[in-house]
């Protein structure tokens, strides 16, 4: 089917198939009220053409937050922003969606203020926390507290209720086994674990009625043993559709349990979630929309149009591009600025209480900024064409400036790097469509081409962007020479013996030695500091470490290469010096340098020049990008 005829949910007709699925931007006041970063924020997905939007978890209890920052719907006084969500997102001529959660064990102390709570004292792994078994009065109260979320949600004008019965949230705790031990009504049998989810059904539908229609996300999979599997998701949508659920959305995965497959990391096998969704929709007779890592004009077509679902939900793919539904219904495919489930700007800083941000869309949270043509258009000249670079050279043209891109190699910078390792592969999506879009644009780019003082004075800038990047730094060792790098090994242009020492046991060491076992190296890391894997995010560290230890890759902790004698590594440990073995090859992964020659040359020219990204410090992309884009914007 078209992904552009419309879509019917109970009463509701939505104008499209794309719909928006909730993600979390940590907008929110610590009161969990609206803002305006929100209305901006959905105000412009809603003009990129999706139907529908599905906003971010609302809590329907303080009890139940999942972080500092998270929109409330639990009493009356969050009402009002939320009637003017729903009304920002009408504005353009989209469906708006509520979603509904308690997180239950997977709740946040921190936001809550409270002990998490669940059906069974059962610890979340991701959290470490045991959470408090629930009684029998506080399950009737958390059953009135969705009703009279329902009824917020309502009267604040949203057009569709969506409840999380699965992702290992409160209600999917109550209905799977592994998490509910429970002896009295609410636990043992199937009926039992269920009576939780039909209460707080019964509880909405005496509140609103037929109208909004609800729907219901579900994990079509929790992907970890003991957990819910595709059978139990069929029986649940089953059980779902005789209680008057009008649509089911399915995800996978469990937040405390598996967080890889909750969060649709890039390293997991493309399709399995749509797999699962079309053999539900086969099995019950109820709409079915999809949701995970189908960013791909590409994969949407084929997923509507073979009739596998009846429609496709879109997190991280519209806060990378928030015009993907206006392009692909005008047929630019090619112009879509696709997401690399990186992670990194997303989950990343929402974990760590910032707010939600894009390694290739620094727009988000500015979108109410008006970004105007320049009164004044002057020439740029940025050199580097990297993340940063790129950013810096497409933000300035949008504003009218003539901007003249310099860059030795070819576009991209460390960023095609970013895609070789194991799993990361995705991550060449958003590369191929930011240098697509940059080359179709009015910048003009001079590659292969190392610029010097004089290349860039013969450009008469009124301003020069330096965005030179980084490099490898070296170890003054005794005996090592011609040690590789990261780059060296990923790239492949360097020759690497089949036992290998890796010095350094950040990001890239631990990648690159990935990168080796999955070619049958044998590989020894060895890192100074008392962990690895510092600078990666928890869920890129566990499943690259688990890769490694699954390969028996040796890893020393608190150790440092003191010497080598021809191929033989020497380390010290606990002050202790010994022989590690010989190694055909050393790679050196310890970090990198700033790389900027030309700043002082050029102010000493009297050339107004602004640094960004690695070159000012290294860093991540996501630095690098929100300079380019704020340097550009104060121009």
């Amino acid at each position: 089917m078209n992904p552009f005829t419309s879509f019917t949910v109970g009463s509701q007709e939505l104008p499209n198939r794309l719909i928006m699925a909730p993600v979390k931007t940590g907008f929110a006041t610590a009161k969990g009220e609206v803002t305006s970063k929100h209305l901006g924020y959905y105000a412009r997905r809603a003009e990129g053409g999706v139907g529908a939007i599905i906003v971010e978890p609302f809590f329907v209890d303080q009890s139940g937050k999942e972080h500092p920052k998270q929109i409330g719907i639990s009493e009356q006084h969050h009402v009002t922003g939320l009637r003017d969500l729903a009304e920002a997102i009408h504005a353009h001529g989209a469906k708006a969606i509520a979603h509904i959660n308690h997180a239950g064990r997977a709740a946040n102390p921190k936001a809550s203020g409270k002990q998490p709570e669940a059906p069974s004292e059962v610890k979340c792994p991701l959290s470490g926390v045991t959470p408090s078994a629930m009684t029998v009065d506080r399950i009737k109260e958390v059953v009135t507290k969705f009703a009279d979320a329902a009824g917020r949600a309502k009267e604040a004008g949203f057009d569709i209720i969506e409840v999380q019965f699965g992702l290992g949230y409160l209600i999917s705790q109550f209905i799977s086994s592994h998490t509910n031990l429970r002896t009295d009504e609410y636990g043992g049998s199937v009926g039992n674990r269920y009576r939780f989810a039909e209460e707080i059904i019964q509880a909405i539908q005496n509140k609103i009625g037929d109208n909004p229609p609800l729907i219901a996300r579900l994990s079509a999979s929790e992907q970890f043993e003991g957990g819910q599997t595709i059978d139990d998701a069929i029986n649940l949508s089953h059980f779902l559709k005789e209680h008057g659920i009008a649509a089911l959305h399915v995800a996978s995965g469990a937040i405390c349990d598996t967080p890889p497959w909750y969060y649709q990391y890039m390293r997991l096998p493309m399709g399995k979630n749509l797999g699962w969704a079309s053999r539900i929709k086969k099995e019950v007779d109820l709409p079915v929309i999809a949701v995970g890592r189908m960013g791909d004009p590409a994969d949407i077509r084929k997923a509507l149009d073979g009739g596998a679902v009846d429609a496709v939900a879109l997190g991280r793919p519209l806060v990378a591009d928030p015009d993907l539904p206006r392009k692909m219904k005008e047929d630019r495919d090619r112009d879509v600025l696709q997401c690399g489930a990186c992670l990194q700007g997303c989950l990343g800083r929402v974990k760590a209480g910032k707010e939600l941000g894009c390694i290739v869309n620094p727009e988000i949270g500015h979108e109410s900024d008006e970004i105007r043509k320049s009164e004044e258009p002057k020439t740029v000249v940025v050199v580097g064409g990297g993340p940063g670079g790129m950013q810096a050279a497409m933000t300035a043209s949008q504003r009218g400036h003539r901007v003249i891109l310099f860059d030795e190699h070819d576009l991209g910078g460390q960023f095609n790097l970013c895609y070789l390792p194991p799993g990361k592969r995705m991550m060449e999506r958003p590369l191929t469509s930011l240098v697509e879009i940059l080359q179709g644009s009015p910048v003009e780019l001079r590659l292969s081409k190392r610029a010097t003082k004089q290349d860039i004075v013969a450009e008469n800038p009124d301003l020069v962007i330096i965005a030179t990047g980084a490099v490898p730094v070296s170890l003054p060792i005794p005996g090592l020479e011609n040690p590789l790098t990261g780059e060296d090994v990923l790239t492949q242009s360097k020759d690497v013996g089949k036992r290998v020492c890796i010095i350094g046991g950040g990001m890239i060491g631990l990648e690159t030695a990935e990168f080796l076992v999955k070619k049958d190296h044998q590989v020894t890391v060895v890192e100074l500091l008392e962990d690895v894997g510092r600078d990666m995010l928890p869920v890129t560290k566990n499943t690259t470490l688990k890769s490694l230890n699954d390969a028996g890759t040796e890893i020393l902790t608190s150790t440092r290469v003191t010497r080598l004698d021809g191929r033989q590594v020497f380390v010290e440990s606990e002050g202790n010096e010994r022989l590690l073995g010989k190694f055909d090859t050393v790679v050196v992964a310890v970090g990198t340098r700033s790389v900027n020659d030309l700043e002082s040359v050029l102010r000493e020219a009297g050339i107004d020049v602004r640094v960004i990204g690695d070159a000012k410090q290294p860093r991540q992309i996501y630095d690098a990008v929100m300079e380019g884009y704020e340097v550009s914007v104060s121009i």
